[in-house]
């Protein structure tokens, strides 16, 4: 875990062009990003993708690799993991195919996916075995092309489906495949009331991303602006020997019209915590000499 464990997502940069989100990217010194698939940003649906070479060439121009590339798939979405009918259905598998395509084809190594949601007019255990489903047959096409799913589990405003670890612990075994992995979701972790620690000994190194964000205790908001400890947190991390990568996935109105500052600001804080985690590690191996 170091500095370059860190990434911004162009998640917050939604009324910018994507140029900018890169140049952000290379000004503060990133070299690593999370993209988010709007349509503003790269157009891509069940249909259609566009020319993978714009992107291309911003990430060469500003010299930065993605970590994860995330599709839009969250209700009002129509790319629902979870989709109930033929051509819903039919529809969610040719995006997350096409959106697993073009992260082989820029070296993404991790595509992140959700349960999917659940309707409110049937068993919520009808929308858990169309989910794992759908993500057996992602999981099989992403294998031979050496990418990895990483799944979140999504709070209960959005979907019932696999809200706690419990339950998203539950779908992986249902999928059972190799490539299916986890992402820690700081915000539907907070709604749950869950800690870091229950997600580590819940998954271990099958941990390989994290959506970092603050929160009072959700909210998916810049850190330094809601309530949890970074330093606190990292230390959990750091104690379970992560090896994965934090994006800052801020959704919060706040970081829409500057996002930039709340970039630096994370990266700032992140560089500090990071140091007074080394120090303490210095000093307790001092001790035990």
């Amino acid at each position: 875990m170091d500095a370059a464990s860190l990434y911004p997502m162009n998640i917050n940069w939604r009324y910018y062009e994507l140029e900018a989100f890169f140049a952000a990217c290379a000004e503060h010194r990133f070299s690593s990003a999370e993209l988010w698939l709007c349509p503003q940003h790269f157009l891509i649906n069940a249909q259609y993708s566009e020319d993978p070479a714009r992107l291309q060439a911003l990430m060469g121009e500003y010299g930065v690799k993605l970590a994860c590339i995330c599709g839009e798939q969250n209700n009002p979405k129509p790319n629902n993991i979870a989709a109930r009918g033929e051509l819903l259905i039919a529809n969610t598998r040719a995006y997350f195919e096409r959106v697993i395509d073009l992260a082989a084809l820029v070296g993404s190594p991790l595509v992140l996916v959700t349960p999917g949601w659940n309707y409110y007019d049937e068993p919520v255990e009808d929308a858990r075995t169309r989910s794992a489903s759908m993500l057996a047959h992602l999981a099989d096409y992403a294998a031979p092309r050496g990418i990895t799913l990483a799944l979140e589990s999504i709070w209960t405003v959005s979907s019932q489906v696999a809200p706690t670890i419990a339950d998203i612990a539950a779908l992986k075994d249902r999928v059972n495949r190799e490539n299916l992995k986890f992402t820690l979701d700081f915000g539907a972790m907070g709604n749950a009331g869950e800690t870091i620690g229950q997600w580590f000994d819940a998954f271990g190194r099958d941990l390989v991303h994290c959506h970092f964000i603050d929160g009072t205790p959700t909210g998916h908001m810049p850190w330094g602006h809601g309530a949890r400890d970074m330093a606190a947190d990292l230390a959990v991390f750091a104690a379970n020997d992560y090896a994965g990568g934090f994006s800052m996935e801020y959704v919060h109105p706040m970081s829409f019209r500057d996002p930039a500052i709340y970039m630096e600001e994370t990266k700032v804080l992140f560089e500090k915590c990071l140091g007074e985690i080394t120090r303490a590690e210095s000093a307790r191996k001092g001790e035990e000499q």
